[in-house]
């Protein structure tokens, strides 16, 4: 059923006010939601990269392992790579998938009949005589699989490689429309766009969008993890030129976290991984990876991955382990079924984006003395969200949001993931005022808080990006 239909059906059974239907919506934001829905899922999207190899790997990629994956919230995540002409790998991959799907999880595989070229020399790369007949092999052998979400392509193009695997990408999803290839971009930063070959970073996001077939757009940051707040204007920057690019598109964005200290970026504790999460899924993303998973042996300065060196589980697993249980648990499927219209900040807007402003939803925030993020977001039947994120990284804040309106009422989300009317799990107290209610919360370092919040006010304002 499309989203017109889902709308004009509760609209007929009462449970939507008349003018909330999605011809209210823009288009791009009816677009992206049908883009997220063409996915499939049940949970919201993490995974990781996983980087392990079933030549080197095979004894630790276990059903032990996998369902270790699922108990710590992973419901997308990347394959191990393994050689298709190598049967015992083939069929160990068989195997891996089995336990995803026993475990309810998808699976992106990487398979090297899908990547697109890589050599040395100079020029673009041409896509090889035979990648159709390798996709099209790849996909018989692992394709049809229930775990299967899609097909990895590659990694961080260039202005050699770009070309070459936007076709790749179009080739595997014209191959296997139900599937999502996946391709993941470099992140933007000063002077990235000469080694894309673009004269501006939107243009090259809009290219890719438009002539690769992806479903999605995903990159990966690392510089939040930079000393002293050194790298946030990079990090928010991209947060707000992947969601600008989807805005554009009409497509939805995921994001790569990072989860292993390296070169000058610290090992995050579990306050800064939180807060990555958090604020990544404030900004409007839809679905988040960790860099990286599995150490596999020592190299250069990388430490602390989720798992080390020796396969040991790391405070690093558990960290992420446990906050993504309680996303899970908290909010369900909800942030499957939302697109971003708005992001605000409160003390400072980093890279490049807007300090808050009174609109229909939010008419107040009182930030106490630690920065805020706030996030607004719209569903398929025009329903009105907005999470709030303690954007600090070490201290905790008691802050308040302000929904306007004498018939304003106010719903969150509670340990068993029931949609209730009132305060969310973090508010310690609710003032009724004359026109609205606050709410005050106590926030943790990168906390959240999640409302969905109805009036006639917010009924009748259009949606505007």
């Amino acid at each position: 059923m499309d989203l017109i239909c889902i709308s004009a059906t509760l609209t007929g059974l009462g449970l939507l006010p008349v003018g909330a239907t999605p011809e209210t919506l823009p288009p791009k934001i009816v677009s992206t939601l049908e883009k997220s829905a063409s996915l499939g899922l049940d949970r919201f999207p993490i995974g990781f990269w996983n980087y392990t190899n079933l030549g080197q790997h095979a004894e630790h990629m276990t059903q032990a392992e996998v369902a270790e994956w699922a108990d710590a919230g992973f419901t997308v995540t990347m394959s191990p790579s393994f050689d298709p002409a190598n049967h015992r790998q083939l069929d160990q991959m068989r195997r891996i998938l089995d336990w995803a799907d026993d475990l309810g999880m998808k699976l992106i595989v990487c398979d090297p009949r899908t990547h697109g070229p890589t050599g040395g020399g100079e020029g673009p790369l041409a896509v090889p005589d035979d990648q159709r007949e390798k996709v099209d092999a790849a996909i018989a052998d692992l394709g049809k699989h229930p775990a299967t979400f899609g097909f990895a392509i590659g990694d961080e193009p260039g202005t050699r490689e770009g070309r070459a695997w936007l076709e790749c990408a179009r080739i595997t999803k014209h191959a296997a429309p139900d599937l999502h290839p996946f391709m993941n971009l470099l992140p933007w930063y000063p002077g990235v766009e000469e080694r894309v070959g673009f004269p501006s970073w939107p243009e090259y996001l809009d290219t890719v969008a438009r002539k690769s077939g992806l479903d999605f757009l995903c990159y990966d940051c690392y510089s939040q993890m930079n000393p002293e707040r050194t790298g946030w204007d990079m990090y928010f920057a991209n947060l707000r030129e992947f969601r600008e690019a989807g805005w554009r598109n009409g497509l939805p964005f995921w994001t790569t976290l990072l989860s292993v200290g390296h070169f000058n970026y610290r090992c995050p504790n579990y306050n800064e991984l939180r807060w990555q999460f958090n604020t990544a899924v404030c900004s409007g993303a839809n679905g988040i990876l960790w860099f990286f998973y599995y150490m596999r042996q020592p190299h250069s300065n990388y430490r602390l991955s989720p798992v080390d060196e020796n396969w040991d589980r790391t405070q690093t697993y558990y960290d992420i382990r446990r906050f993504q249980k309680a996303f899970h648990r908290t909010y369900g499927d909800l942030f499957l079924h939302l697109a971003p219209t708005r992001v605000t900040f409160t003390e400072k807007a980093w890279g490049g984006g807007a300090m808050f402003s009174p609109d229909e939803l939010v008419s107040e925030v009182t930030p106490g003395d630690q920065p805020l993020l706030v996030g607004e977001f719209v569903d398929a039947q025009a329903r009105r969200y907005v999470m709030l994120v303690n954007n600090s990284t070490s201290q905790s804040v008691r802050a308040s949001l302000e929904f306007p309106g004498a018939d304003v009422r106010f719903y969150s989300w509670n340990w068993d993931g029931n949609e209730v009317e009132g305060t969310a799990y973090s508010a310690d107290s609710v003032e009724r005022l004359e026109d609205g209610v606050r709410v005050w919360h106590w926030l943790a370092p990168g906390q959240e808080a999640v409302y969905r919040v109805d009036s006639e006010a917010v009924r009748n304002a259009p949606v505007t990006l």
